[in-house]
């Protein structure tokens, strides 16, 4: 290390750089219970020794048993718990749904920055962090501390914090498996190591990929280092088209007008001899398996058609087979002599036109080369449709989208958005299998906003009103005003010579 630290003073004599020696320190990691110290030097300078050093938020500590992180944790998150607290008054407060929101938002990111690092952490530890989001469940519903977690979870629809953490260690995981020349692929690769039974990332990340076989059978793609098209050209760039006039949200009309603005929509601007009318769909089983990708198209004139059904791979998302039936057409229509020189495409993927309108994501380089391949001799479209509304070359596609996923699936690489989409997937099967009973349209959804801040009124107003008001009580000093007057119930005599001290006062009830 010393020799390490030499060649690093070396560099900065090179290059006239400065090191803040009294910044500088050193960790010896160790499972030996006595203190080992070094005598590190740096440009003339002892070097201190820290035992819980700080890197990017995280705190080590000599053994990486993670307590002094849990407890930071800890500490952080109750800051913020006390802010939902505030929110939650005796007769006033916000609703379930907006101090869900403020936990999800506010609290739950702190418990879980970072933890794929010290996601190793005992169970013992690792519960302090479990405690927290408990607390916040309770400040939503109101409920009492005797209330089972599940029960909780049940009501509010919150994964536990263990199930967050192993979703974070299995995406990890797979983001490098996808990466070619991170140091981490091949340990991923590599039998673990360790006489001791302690674990580590790679031990941990194992034990969860046996329990989900279909991550194991997996072949990975990497994820691709730069974008091919780093924008659109003027020339080659097709228009996208995330709209329709006159058609908003899908729940605020009928599916007759969506298809009736639609269809005039299409009319209008795409007239049948000039345009060749292109509907492309996509689906999979339960939108995470067994993909297949369905192609429309109908030839300007209207009397040549044509019908496409595929198979997009064994572990395919909707994304991906929305994508790869636009591929697969633009494809098609460059080397088809039937079609016109104008090509508008039909979908009703937003998400999938929308990441091509923006050309960040690298994932989509097959499809932006092929639209731009497609350009440079035709008039380009992707105009976005609705979905489920009887349009009927959207149907037709629809149906051949579902007749792909029944043919052969030969292929099983997936890319790293896909494989975090299945793995959220599979979790959010295994809490919905831990929790039959969640149902967001049960009784306290249902509630009206002044319904749900009630059991929190009925908590903290009842021990209230149940004691004796005394000269200078903090609760009216702080502006509550009094409650109605409340017969105290008369204390019953004891018997014999020991009555009670408490006879005349007031019982305090138990609060949660």
């Amino acid at each position: 290390m010393q020799e390490a630290l030499k060649v690093l003073e070396d560099w900065t004599k090179k290059w006239l750089v400065n090191i803040n020696t009294r910044k500088t320190s050193y960790t010896i990691f160790s499972l030996s219970p006595k203190e080992l110290k070094a005598n590190l030097k740096l440009c003339g300078q002892t070097l201190q020794a820290d035992n819980t050093p700080t890197y990017l938020g995280v705190t080590f500590d000599r053994r990486l048993t993670w307590k002094q992180q849990t407890e930071e944790v800890e500490a952080r998150a109750k800051l913020r718990l006390a802010r939902m607290k505030k929110l939650t008054g005796t007769t006033w407060g916000a609703d379930a749904a907006i101090l869900k929101k403020m936990c999800v938002g506010s609290v739950r990111p702190v418990l879980e920055y970072g933890v794929t690092a010290w996601g190793t952490a005992a169970k013992s530890n690792f519960d302090r962090v479990s405690k927290v989001q408990s607390q916040a469940a309770r400040i939503i519903t109101g409920a009492m501390r005797s209330t089972p977690i599940q029960e909780l979870e049940n009501i509010m629809g919150l994964e536990p914090m263990e199930d967050r953490r192993d979703t974070k260690l299995l995406t990890q995981a797979a983001k490098f498996k996808r990466l070619p020349t991170h140091p981490m692929k091949d340990r991923l690769c590599q039998p673990t190591k360790g006489r001791l039974k302690r674990g580590s990332f790679i031990h941990q990340t194992r034990v969860l990929e046996r329990r989900h076989q279909d991550i194991l059978n997996q072949q990975p793609k990497d994820i691709p280092q730069y974008l091919e098209n780093l924008s659109w050209s003027n020339e080659g760039r097709p228009q996208i088209r995330c709209s329709i006039p006159g058609v908003g949200k899908k729940d605020s009309q009928s599916c007759a007008e969506l298809k009736s603005l639609t269809i005039e929509h299409i009319h209008n601007s795409y007239p049948q001899r000039q345009w060749t009318l292109v509907y492309t769909d996509g689906s999979a089983d339960q939108a995470v398996r067994s993909g297949g990708a369905g192609i429309y198209i109908k030839y300007p004139g209207g009397r040549e058609e044509e019908h496409i059904s595929l198979a997009t791979g064994l572990y395919s998302t909707n994304f991906k087979a929305e994508a790869v039936a636009l591929q697969t057409d633009a494809a098609h229509i460059e080397h088809s002599p039937l079609s016109s020189n104008n090509v508008v495409f039909f979908s009703d993927a937003k998400s999938v036109l929308q990441a091509l309108d923006t050309a960040r994501d690298k994932e989509l380089n097959d499809l932006s080369s092929a639209l731009t391949s497609l350009c440079r001799a035709h008039t380009v479209v992707l105009q976005w449709v609705p979905s489920h509304c009887n349009i009927l070359g959207n149907e037709a596609a629809d149906t051949l989208a579902k007749e792909g996923t029944t043919k052969d699936q030969n292929d099983r690489s997936t890319t790293f958005k896909e494989a975090k989409t299945i793995i959220k997937a599979k979790q959010h099967k295994k809490w919905l299998q831990q929790h039959p009973h969640y149902n967001k349209n049960d009784a306290f959804h249902l509630l009206t906003r002044s319904e749900q801040v009630l059991p929190r009124v009925a908590r903290y107003v009842d021990w209230r009103v149940m004691l004796p008001r005394r000269p200078g009580n903090p609760n009216m000093a702080r502006g509550h005003s009094p409650p109605p007057p409340v017969e105290q119930p008369q204390p019953t005599p004891a018997s014999g010579p020991h009555r009670s001290t408490r006879d005349n006062k007031g019982v305090r009830p138990r609060r949660y």
